[in-house]
């Protein structure tokens, strides 16, 4: 029997507990906010349901907890969880910053404890098969690519004001660069680590929010090849897409048709691959699942702390490139 605590019960946090039922065979939430808590024994098979995740922690053993909270709760609760000996799953973005994470991660070192940062992004078939296509060689290598993630804050939670969400503040770890972060776990896990960047992070729209609603990154990476990304939150029509410029051809990947378009410059044609919605959304399920085989049949972590802290440097980096208007080194 496996048991897990789900800390925070949001839009992803109902996910999550959608996801890890089919794992788990007890779930415990703890929410600050009533409501939430309310529909979601209301709507799950939830065992326990606490408003402090650190009385949850102190009255109850637990094999994982899931911190699923907005990303300035993220440090203090995975220090409650692994000081309690458990498996840490963690939404993405990391933090608020690397500080304090790599204590953490020594700690589930010592401890045998899995942990693991949810970018989940890696999991969908298409993002998997342009891994393999990358890896094989066939269209020679990356010279450099473009990346377009963008949508419309007011449009995510439409049941809600968006100035109310957690994603308008920047103290909890709102914004562009925080969020879209998957982007640049996506550019680490398909072409390369990043060397140095320059960014622009910044507010353009009249959206009510404190956090940015724009960042474009200007990066380059270890192996020699450029990327540029744009993240916002301000996109009327959401694009969220990825060309990949390569010697022998180029690669187009678009999330929001779920596409892979891929030119062969020698025999100078295109061809498509396409997988639907369903295939997308599956991530999620494949993803809690390599969570508990972590914990149960001694897989490897895809995505642990130590890897998050790769991509969580280069969200600090360009923070402070943006502040101090220069390229910043991203040291490893």
């Amino acid at each position: 029997m496996k048991k897990i605590l789900i800390v925070g019960v949001g839009s992803i946090g109902r996910r999550h507990i959608e996801n890890f039922s089919n794992f788990f065979s007890e779930i415990d939430i703890a929410e600050i906010n009533k409501e939430r808590i309310s529909k979601a024994c209301n709507d799950f098979n939830i065992n326990q349901s606490f408003e402090d995740y650190t009385i949850a922690l102190e009255s109850n053993n637990y094999d994982a907890v899931a911190i699923t909270a907005p990303p300035f709760m993220h440090l203090p609760v995975a220090k409650v969880a692994v000081s309690k000996n458990c498996h840490v799953f963690i939404e993405k973005p990391l933090g608020m910053s690397v500080t304090g994470w790599n204590e953490i991660s020594d700690i589930c070192k010592e401890n045998n404890l899995i942990n693991y940062v949810s970018f989940h992004h890696r999991h969908i078939p298409y993002v998997k098969r342009l891994k393999e296509i990358l890896d094989s060689g066939k269209y020679g290598k990356v010279l450099n690519a473009n990346m377009r993630w963008g949508s419309y804050l007011p449009d995510w939670h439409p049941w809600e004001d968006y100035r109310s969400f957690y994603m308008a503040k920047k103290e909890q770890g709102g914004g562009a660069l925080l969020d879209e972060s998957h982007g640049i776990d996506l550019i680490r896990y398909l072409i390369g680590e990043p060397k140095r960047v320059a960014a622009f992070v910044g507010n353009v729209s009249d959206l009510e929010i404190t956090s940015d609603d724009v960042a474009f990154l200007t990066m380059e990476l270890e192996n020699g090849s450029y990327v540029q990304i744009n993240f916002d939150l301000l996109s009327r029509y959401p694009r969220v897409s990825l060309e990949i410029v390569l010697s022998d051809g180029s690669i187009y990947m678009d999330r929001v048709d779920h596409v892979l378009r891929i030119y062969d410059a020698k025999l100078k044609e295109w061809r498509e691959e396409s997988w639907s919605k369903e295939e997308f959304m599956s991530a999620y399920q494949v993803q809690a699942k390599h969570f508990f085989d972590c914990i149960s049949n001694n897989a490897k972590s895809l995505t642990d702390i130590a890897d998050g802290i790769k991509t969580q440097r280069v969200i600090d980096m360009s923070f402070k490139s943006s502040e101090t208007n220069s390229f910043q080194q991203i040291r490893v």
